[in-house]
C-alpha cells in the first residue's frame, strides 16, 4: 500500500492519528505533508486525513483515479455553544460531514463518535488511541527533583476543567515540598493570554503555591513535557461532548510511569479497570493527592501499575495492525 497522509506541523490530532500510524505501519510506503503536489498525488493510492483537508474539493476526483480515502475523527465534530471554538466548528461542520459521507473508511476513537458517524455511514470502525510505548519521546525519562510536582498540560480549551480544581488546590499550601507545573502555554494572542493567565491562578492559588510553566511545543516532542512531573492530574467537566473525547491524556501519563488522579467521568471512567485515583467528589482531588505527596512508593506503586495497563490493554502495534488490515480490506 501507498498512503499519502495529510497533516498540519503542529496538529496533535494530526501526528496521533496520521503520522505515528503511518510511521510505525510496516510493510506500506507512506508519506506526510501538508500541501501534496500533483506529483506526489500520482505516486499514492490511499489518502488519510483528520477531519478535513486540503484536497476535500477534490475527493471524488481522487476516487475515480482509484484512490481509496480515509477519514479519522477523534473528536465530535458538533461542539457545545460554551466552547471556545464553537463558531469555528459551525464553519467547518458541513464538510466533516460531506467528508464522511465521501470516504471509503472512517476511523474514530470510541463508541460515541461511532455512534454519531453511523448516522451517516456504515464504513467506520473504532480504533482507540495508543502510544508507541518505549519508542522516540515515549520513554520514562524524567527529570529529578527534591519536589513533588503536580502536572497539568493541555490547551485553553481546557479552562473550564482547570477550574475545578481551583479550590481543591489551595489546600495544598499546607505542603511546603510541592510544585505545580503546568504546560502548553502559549500567549499568541490576546485571548490565549487571558485564558492561560486565569487557568495559570487556577492551577496555582494565584502563584501562592511553587510552580513551574512549560510553553507549548510541537507534537514531536510534547512529552518532555511530562519529564517533570511526578502527579498527573486530570480534570474533565461532565458533558455528552466530553465523553466523545478519547482517554490519550491517561496514555501519556502511563508512558512516563506516572500516578494519576483523574475526574470519574466520560471518557476516562469508561476505563474503570485502569489502576489510577478516580475523583468522584471533589473533596477526592486533596484526598488523592495528599496520599500521592506523601508516599513515594504509593506513586511508584500506581505509576508502574498504569504502564503496565496500558502497555496491554492499548497496545500500540496490535491496535495498527488491525488499522492496516482495515485499509488493505477497501
Amino acid at each position: 500500500m501507498k498512503i499519502l497522509g495529510l497533516s498540519q506541523k503542529n496538529s496533535g490530532c494530526g501526528y496521533h492519528r496520521v503520522v505515528l500510524p503511518l510511521a510505525y505501519m510496516e510493510g506500506i510506503t507512506g508519506y506526510v505533508t501538508n500541501l501534496p503536489s500533483d506529483e506526489v498525488i500520482d505516486s499514492y493510492s490511499y489518502l488519510l486525513y483528520n477531519r478535513v483537508s486540503v484536497l476535500d474539493k477534490n475527493l471524488q476526483v481522487l476516487k475515480d483515479k482509484g484512490y481509496k480515502i480515509i477519514l479519522d475523527l477523534d473528536d465530535d465534530w458538533i461542539l457545545p455553544p460554551s466552547h471556545i471554538l464553537y463558531e469555528n466548528y459551525l464553519t467547518i461542520a458541513p464538510q466533516i460531514e460531506t467528508n464522511i459521507k465521501a470516504a471509503d473508511l472512517v476511523t474514530v476513537t470510541n463508541q460515541r463518535i461511532y455512534n454519531r458517524v453511523r448516522t451517516l455511514t456504515d464504513k467506520v470502525e473504532i480504533l482507540p488511541n495508543a502510544l508507541p510505548y518505549g519508542i522516540n519521546q515515549f520513554t520514562d525519562i524524567r527529570h529529578e527533583s527534591d519536589k513533588v510536582r503536580i502536572f497539568w498540560c493541555g490547551s485553553i480549551t481546557h479552562d473550564k476543567d482547570i477550574a475545578l480544581l481551583k479550590m481543591p488546590f489551595k489546600r495544598l499550601n499546607a505542603h511546603k515540598n510541592v510544585q505545580m507545573v503546568i504546560g502548553g502555554f502559549n500567549h499568541s494572542n490576546d485571548l490565549s493570554k487571558y485564558l492561560w493567565e486565569r487557568m495559570w491562578k487556577d492551577f496555582t492559588d494565584h502563584g501562592k503555591l511553587d510552580n513551574l510553566i512549560l510553553p507549548s511545543c510541537d507534537p514531536t516532542d510534547y512529552m518532555k513535557l511530562y519529564e517533570h512531573a511526578d502527579i498527573v492530574v486530570i480534570p474533565l467537566e461532565k458533558s455528552g461532548w466530553h465523553a466523545a473525547k478519547s482517554n490519550l491524556k491517561i496514555l501519556e501519563a502511563a508512558a512516563k510511569k506516572l500516578p494519576v488522579i483523574v475526574s470519574a467521568v466520560e471518557p476516562y471512567i469508561l476505563d474503570e479497570d485502569a489502576p489510577v485515583l478516580w475523583v468522584r467528589n471533589q473533596s477526592d482531588w486533596f484526598k488523592h493527592l495528599n496520599n500521592l505527596i506523601n508516599n513515594k512508593s504509593q506513586r511508584d506503586y500506581y505509576g508502574q501499575k498504569i504502564f503496565e495497563w496500558a502497555k496491554t490493554k492499548y497496545n500500540y502495534f496490535d491496535i495498527n495492525a488491525r488499522r492496516k488490515e482495515l485499509f488493505k480490506g477497501l
